[in-house]
């Protein structure tokens, strides 16, 4: 953290505390409510080895806590560092997921390293041990073999027949920009790095982004680069709709099939054309946060 700071790279990793922060239910158990979707999205992660490393986690305990003067070795397990650390590393992930209350099971992907370790080290000890501990541990290695096999086959299986739906979209909306001009060739768009790294085409992210003096918002983003394009998906958010219109009116132009997802399965493309004789709206209240007389929009705004 010390480097972290020193690096200039603070702000930076102040905006994970914020970004991903979503509001808080009304109701004071709400905690508990964030939790519960917390461990969903622990689940999403692996039905087999995400509960195979809870359970492991429990019995490792349990034998540290209860049987410590005649097995010692769930206490050495924990003290492992490697071990210790991963526990604290899943569970800190968890709570602090859970704090944010955030909705999304894809972020706790980064979990399942740690889950892999603890699974790892855990059935490796319970081998090592004689008695019925052994037998455990035999069965924990036969859980995650047999998890192993069926992932394998499900990832061979993607591999073996590729879709690339995001990738062709990507593509597709950067040829439609090239085939209609229209002022500067810089789109916006929350998934603009992605569509960067597909096509290549200049973009600028209308959610993400960390904030400094120079750029304290996206308003002021959109009136030094002046792009000409945004991209959004099935529908507006409306916060987004009131930065870009302080500057441009909307045309929607276009849409392009991409995930499955029911959220994002449309990738949706919009011409920006500057507000009339340059002028710039000012922002008061919630009036910019919905159509205005130049704009053509045809997905919902929410």
């Amino acid at each position: 953290m010390a480097l972290v700071v020193v690096l200039g790279y603070f702000a930076d990793y102040k905006y994970l505390l914020f970004i991903n922060k979503y509001i808080k239910p009304t109701e004071f158990y709400w905690p508990l409510l964030s939790f519960w979707w917390s461990m969903h999205g622990m689940i999403w992660i692996d039905q087999i080895l995400t509960p195979l490393c809870a359970m492991l986690t429990c019995a490792t305990i349990a034998v540290a806590v209860v049987l410590r003067k005649q097995n010692g070795w769930g206490k050495r397990l924990l003290l492992d560092p490697v071990f210790g650390a991963s526990i604290m590393a899943a569970g800190g992930y968890i709570l602090f997921m859970t704090y944010q209350n955030h909705p999304q099971p894809r972020y706790y992907a980064l979990v399942s390293v740690f889950c892999f370790v603890i699974i790892a080290m855990a059935t490796e000890a319970m081998i090592a041990v004689t008695g019925k501990m052994r037998l455990l541990g035999w069965g924990s290695l036969s859980v995650a073999v047999m998890a192993i096999v069926l992932n394998g086959l499900q990832t061979v299986n993607y591999a073996a027949h590729p879709e690339y739906t995001f990738v062709n979209a990507a593509r597709q909306l950067t040829a439609y920009m090239d085939q209609h001009p229209n002022g500067n060739r810089i789109l916006v768009s929350v998934s603009a790095d992605e569509i960067s790294l597909v096509s290549h085409v200049e973009t600028l992210c209308d959610d993400f982004g960390t904030l400094s003096p120079a750029f304290p918002d996206l308003p002021t983003k959109l009136a030094v680069y002046k792009p000409g394009w945004w991209a959004t998906w099935n529908d507006i958010d409306l916060g987004t709709l009131e930065d870009i219109h302080t500057h441009y009116s909307l045309e929607q132009v276009a849409s392009f099939k991409a995930f499955d997802d029911p959220e994002r399965n449309e990738l949706v493309l919009f011409k920006l054309h500057p507000l009339p004789g340059g002028r710039v709206r000012l922002i008061d209240g919630n009036n910019l946060q919905q159509t205005l007389p130049g704009d053509t929009i045809n997905i919902p705004l929410d």
